[in-house]
């Protein structure tokens, strides 16, 4: 990458009011995981044909993608792609009602309290990392001058009783996810750091708040990230070979067209394919993961469109 195309990026940021669209995956057993997130999830089937499934809120508007694909394989544990979708509710009692109602099934969780967010960890019938969190008022976070502090690594332990305590005794309990739920971030596997960064810093224009230990955590618009990426396990590794199962892409929704335009100039300027699609413009990061660019919001039709595109 050429010295202009990084001293255009400390002038030319990506749209601050862009929003992420669906993760969309590849997985074997379509029945079981559309399933698992309208069960453990509460999402709501919004589509779905023999191959394919679109799942959301109750408004329409699409987090998860499925492709179904019987003969998809395990990647290489070191492959790039997918660590895990982050799905963020609106408030903390609806994180409360959602933990009380999945504690009550059994599901085995991670968590912690990220000082930004307050963030519960687990996994998908095929694997896929699934993050669900709340974010504490912005003003709380431990940001200086658009950087995550020095301690802001330090993890420690959700206070439960506290959030289980903004629940009213008469709550009415956990009925799905609300609308207003959104996929708040994308945390991806990368195999170069510097090259990363690089290319969510100087092409695509995004906010570097967090560049250590392995991880780049890229934001826009004040956001503590949209999109994480870690090296903790796939440090020189290749993207997973076509046909297995995870991550096919995720998406960036811009707030119009000329916000893709821009987006899209940078990324031709710095050498590197985007693909125009019925869908949006495609491109890859530096360890193979697609990204789908897309100048509104997605809908229902949108998304189940875009798992027709093939993975490169």
């Amino acid at each position: 990458m050429t010295h202009s195309v990084q001293d255009a990026a400390r002038t030319t940021r990506i749209d601050p009011n862009l929003t992420l669209g669906e993760v969309a995956l590849t997985v074997r057993n379509l029945d079981r995981t559309v399933q698992f997130y309208t069960h453990f999830l509460g999402l709501v089937l919004l589509a779905r044909d023999a191959t394919r499934a679109v799942l959301g809120t109750a408004d329409g508007h699409p987090l998860v993608t499925l492709r179904h694909d019987p003969n998809a394989f395990k990647a290489p544990s070191n492959a790039t792609g997918l660590y895990h979708l982050a799905i963020a509710f609106p408030t903390r009692p609806d994180l409360a009602r959602w933990l009380k109602y999945v504690a009550e099934l059994g599901l085995q969780l991670g968590q912690s309290d990220h000082l930004t967010h307050e963030a519960f960890y687990f996994d998908d019938p095929e694997g896929n990392g699934i993050e669900i969190y709340v974010d504490w008022p912005q003003e709380q976070w431990p940001f200086k001058d658009g950087k995550f502090t020095a301690d802001a690594a330090t993890r420690k332990a959700i206070d439960i009783p506290d959030l289980l305590g903004t629940l009213s005794a008469t709550d009415a309990g956990w009925k799905g996810a609300p609308n207003g739920t959104r996929m708040g971030h994308v945390h991806l596997k990368m195999s170069d750091p510097v090259q990363t960064r690089r290319f969510y810093e100087a092409v695509l224009g995004f906010d570097i708040g967090f560049d250590d230990m392995g991880a780049v955590f890229a934001g826009a618009g004040g956001y503590h990230h949209h999109v994480g990426n870690n090296a903790w396990h796939s440090r020189g590794g290749r993207k997973a070979p076509q046909g297995a199962l995870g991550l096919r892409h995720y998406v960036i929704e811009l707030s119009n067209q000329t916000e893709l335009d821009a987006v899209t100039t940078r990324l031709t300027n710095a050498g590197i394919p985007v693909h125009e699609t019925s869908a949006g413009r495609v491109t890859q990061d530096p360890s193979g993961n697609q990204v789908l660019l897309r100048a509104a919001k997605s809908t229902a039709e949108s998304a189940l469109a875009t798992l027709e595109l093939t993975t490169a």
